[in-house]
């Protein structure tokens, strides 16, 4: 489900610039894209994935893929090119 809701959640940051700064707007979005009415019944539950797996998927599209992160502000930690990784 992991790489499912990946896709979900790219879908939603290219598409909604609600979802790029708002995690709570993304993880509504992200469960309506996979059936989930905002009423979730009981026995569903266990269906629903992580709240960490959506947000890591945001984080990873944003900040390791370097994508969509054009409506953060500096101040709020997103640089704007690849990072430099130094070998020890």
């Amino acid at each position: 489900m992991t790489e499912k809701v990946k896709r979900i959640v790219e879908e939603l940051l290219k598409e909604d610039y609600r979802c790029r700064t708002d995690d709570t707007w993304l993880i509504i979005c992200v469960l309506r894209k996979l059936g989930f009415k905002f009423w979730i019944d009981y026995r569903d539950i266990d269906k629903i994935p992580a709240f960490e797996t959506i947000t890591r998927s945001k984080r990873t599209i944003m900040h390791k893929e370097n994508k969509y992160n054009e409506d953060l502000l500096p101040e709020q930690g997103v640089s704007f090119e690849k990072p430099i990784h130094h070998k020890s």
